[in-house]
């Protein structure tokens, strides 16, 4: 009797314990382990791959006032690789309450993951890049392209892991394009005859065009279907 007991402990105890990702808050999942996901904030996340590798892809979304306005902030598609084991994991972002911080946290976005003993955790990170249009992005072709790259925070396919394919794919460096944070309504004052404050509002429009660009990226996520096709044949 005894031996059994103990055996059903052996057999069942790695198998009722999985691995998990706490987010925090304001961030959002598009991608977990190369599948589509669209995670709230602050939600748990059930983690598995056959070797225990994990790749998560998040967007971070924050509001803050800066010289009297509010202002929204989504940063790029920030790629999260690290081996996990049965237990829980925190993720951890810091606090954006400035367009300066934004725009630092585009440049190199400083992540701090712990287990659940608060001990740091090895990880590898990266962007999940796109140039021109941002809207209606296809963001598991996307990791596809990104994880046969073999960039730096590359996992696997299931298929590749099954076969056991030993063969490296080429390092292909992904480009990374910081984001300037633009007010949602700010107005700037200036004269005609002044040639630097003409240049100025140039600027000014050319980074708000930047920043529309994926605010209309992030709204199109957020629509259902019917509107994602109203909103594409508008375009075309």
């Amino acid at each position: 009797m005894r031996h059994i007991i103990a055996l059903l402990c052996l057999t069942l105890s790695p198998m009722g314990i999985a691995a998990s990702l706490q987010l925090p808050d304001r961030a959002e999942t598009v991608l977990v382990n190369g599948k589509a996901s669209q995670q709230q904030s602050s939600v748990k996340l059930d983690l598995s791959m056959p070797d225990n590798m994990q790749q998560i892809a998040f967007r971070y979304q924050a509001r803050y006032r800066d010289n009297g306005s509010q202002n929204d902030f989504v940063s790029d598609v920030v790629i999260l690789r690290f081996q996990a084991i049965e237990q829980n994991y925190q993720l951890t972002l810091p606090t954006i309450n400035s367009a300066s911080r934004a725009n630092q946290f585009n440049d190199q976005p400083t992540i701090t993951l712990t287990d659940n003993t608060g001990k740091s955790i090895v990880f590898t990170q990266d962007k999940l890049m796109k140039s021109g249009l941002q809207i209606g992005r296809d963001f598991a072709q996307e990791i596809a392209q990104y994880n046969g790259s073999g960039a730096i925070a590359a996992i696997a396919s299931a298929k590749r892991i099954t076969s056991k394919t030993t063969t490296a794919a080429p390092v292909v460096p992904i480009a990374i394009m910081p984001v300037a944070i633009v007010p949602v309504a700010k107005t700037t004052e200036v004269t005609a005859s002044n040639n630097t404050a003409d240049t100025q509002v140039n600027k000014t429009e050319d980074i708000t065009q930047a920043e529309i660009s994926r605010m209309l990226d992030y709204w199109y996520q957020k629509a259902n279907t019917n509107t994602q096709a109203e909103f594409k044949a508008k375009i075309n």
